[in-house]
């Protein structure tokens, strides 16, 4: 078992096996994000999706939470003081941010370990899987510094419909793991204690079928805004060229054979 750790000066970045881990690490903090926080992440999950050994990726948070959104003196008050240009680049980086995770084309995984809430929230939405912790509690909170979720009015309603993402975006509400399960604002909820044990042997298992993995996660995404005509269409092309690969042809044989495949990804 291979282990490597890289460290940012606000994120930590561990790879064991095939899996990466991005720990969001100011939790004095709660995890909030800063302008260094945020430049750190790209950073780090710029390394970690160009990193072709790494087929899977966990973005969790150091001690007792997930992330508690902006942080109010170094990410929310200064906001009003910027210029117009100013404004829309320090947005921009936020955007680089959550396209990084919904783009990339490796399965990125939210170990949802405390509060999520504000734009800590919209980064755990921004993954494919949100896993949480029973003790996790999670809110768009962006109405209670009297501003609008980011990537959160594109991806909320999509997770739990309209209403549900209104209700919440509206007031704030800060809700507790079951129920974010019960509506499905988070996948899975297991005990604190096992959260990242869990997730890690959940991530290992994407190792398998790669490729595929890759496919299905931009089919999945692009579907959202194409026909059925045009999806199928598109999932037909994608079909033919995973068809052709060496991981296909492994796995028929294998099954042939009776035994596991070796995927390598090509």
């Amino acid at each position: 078992m291979e282990t490597t750790t890289k460290e940012f000066a606000t994120v930590a970045v561990t790879k064991e096996n095939s899996v990466s881990t991005v720990t969001l690490n100011r939790p004095d903090k709660l995890n909030a994000l800063s302008p260094d926080l945020i430049n750190d992440l790209v950073g780090a999950l710029t390394v970690v999706a160009n990193d072709e050994e790494s087929r899977a990726v966990i973005i969790t948070g150091a001690g007792r939470a997930f992330s508690a959104g902006g942080d109010v003196e170094k990410d929310i008050l200064p906001l009003s003081e910027k210029s117009p240009a100013e404004f829309h680049s320090y947005m921009g980086q936020a955007a680089v941010l959550y396209k990084l995770v919904v783009e990339m084309e490796k399965p990125v995984i939210a170990a949802v370990n405390g509060h999520a809430v504000g734009a800590g929230l919209d980064l755990a939405m921004a993954c494919d899987i949100r896993i949480a912790s029973d003790e996790a509690q999670m809110g768009e909170f962006f109405v209670r510094m009297g501003l609008t979720p980011e990537v959160g009015v594109y991806l909320l309603p999509r997770l739990v419909g309209m209403g549900k993402a209104k209700l919440l975006s509206f007031t704030g509400e800060l809700i507790n793991a079951a129920e974010a399960e019960r509506i499905g604002l988070v996948d899975r909820v297991v005990p604190a204690d096992q959260l990242m044990p869990y997730v890690n042997e959940f991530a290992g298992k994407l190792g398998n079928g790669p490729v595929a993995i890759r496919y299905i996660k931009k089919a999945i995404n692009l579907s959202l805004t194409m026909t059925l005509d045009a999806s199928l269409d598109y999932a037909s092309q994608l079909q033919y060229q995973l068809a052709h690969t060496e991981d296909h042809k492994e796995a028929v044989r294998s099954f042939l054979e009776k035994r596991k495949p070796t995927f390598k990804g090509k």
